[in-house]
């Protein structure tokens, strides 16, 4: 806990002092508890200067962070936010990727804030040109067979029986989502640029629990929660395809090679009174969540601040992009993920903006 290390010499002290990145401890009425060296220099403000007062002293009514630590009390869990602009008359301003956690049962919260590493704009320039050159190489590479395995799955459903007609349009169909990330890839899109549409949040997940029965997730028991009642919002349906496979992929995963069977629950709901903040003030308000909960032995809680960080993983084999890609692509719909951590399984979340009335679902 971070309010337990205010003696100067405990081991906890030394070791945040020592960050290079800024630590902020809040108590539960958003009073700073604590600030290691790097986020005296971010605040412009010595610690003894900055214990006890509220960060509202400290920051305009309107700041973006002060946007986020409210989402982070209102939902708990661990939190993850990118590119989120900190300052004031006082503070130079500076983009910078923000996390919060819980700090004990007593209503603290720890602020963790990692620079965004820019390389000088010659040094972007040569390695945005390298990337575009491998992708293009690369999708030409994967279309190839990408059309051979799509063209064979046509041709076997002339012939095939009933039962497997299910499985040959699965396949058609990831071939074909395949091919349009593909293009977007060449194209060198980014999950920051989603093509939103009307969409109906239950067709996709849909899709995507039987993209995991025919896989990885074969030996799973999957529980699905929908509220029938729930609109269609304005997203991009294979980010939204991406972002609910790579939940539901992590949490059959974490149950692992646990003595007992995988069980996933996929549920929505309407969130009321959820609002959103835009560059012109609040763009919505309630929200559309999407949860993933699984039953395995939850997260470490060393590694919970960790989990949205791109290359992060605790598995082994496992690459680490996953969560970080839902993470970007919850930002790049103007919404965000949520953990929620227990002994007795993991719960994701996505909270996504709702831009429409909500009605019966269509």
């Amino acid at each position: 806990m971070i309010t337990s290390v205010q003696d100067p010499t405990s081991i906890a002290a030394r070791v945040l002092d020592a960050m290079p990145f800024a630590v902020i401890g809040l108590s539960r009425r958003d009073t700073v508890s604590f600030v290691n060296p790097a986020a005296e220099t971010l605040l412009q403000r010595s610690a003894p200067l900055l214990r006890g007062r509220p960060l509202t002293d400290l920051l305009p009514t309107d700041a973006p962070l002060l946007d986020f630590i409210g989402r982070a009390r209102r939902e708990g869990g661990v939190m993850s936010a990118r590119s989120i602009r900190v300052g004031s008359p006082h503070i130079a301003p500076i983009d910078l990727d923000v996390s919060a956690s819980p700090d004990g049962d007593d209503g603290g919260l720890v602020l963790t804030f990692l620079p965004i590493t820019r390389n000088t704009q010659d040094e972007t320039n040569a390695e945005v040109n390298a990337f575009a050159q491998i992708a293009r190489m690369l999708g030409h590479e994967v279309k190839n067979p990408l059309a051979g395995i799509v063209g064979a799955a046509q041709l076997l459903a002339r012939q095939a029986s009933d039962e497997q007609q299910p499985l040959l349009s699965l396949i058609r169909e990831e071939g074909a989502r395949i091919h349009r990330i593909v293009d977007r890839f060449t194209a060198f899109e980014t999950f920051f640029s989603p093509r939103t549409r009307i969409t109906n949040v239950h067709i996709v997940l849909d899709s995507v629990i039987d993209l995991a029965k025919a896989s990885f997730g074969a030996n799973a028991r999957f529980d699905l929660l929908y509220d029938p009642s729930l609109p269609e919002i304005e997203v991009d349906p294979d980010h939204l395809h991406e972002a609910a496979l790579n939940l539901v992929k992590n949490a059959v995963e974490a149950v692992g090679n646990a003595n007992k069977q995988a069980r996933i629950s996929v549920a929505t709901r309407y969130r009321a009174g959820f609002r959103f903040a835009g560059r012109d003030g609040p763009r919505a308000r309630g929200a559309l969540e999407i949860s993933v909960t699984d039953n395995g032995p939850g997260v470490p809680e060393t590694t919970v601040a960790r989990v949205f960080e791109p290359f992060f993983t605790t598995k082994s084999g496992g690459a680490g992009i996953g969560l970080a890609v839902v993470a970007e692509i919850m930002q790049a719909h103007g919404g965000f993920v949520v953990l929620d951590n227990s002994a007795s399984g993991a719960s994701l979340r996505l909270l996504f903006p709702m831009t429409r009335q909500k009605g019966a679902a269509k």
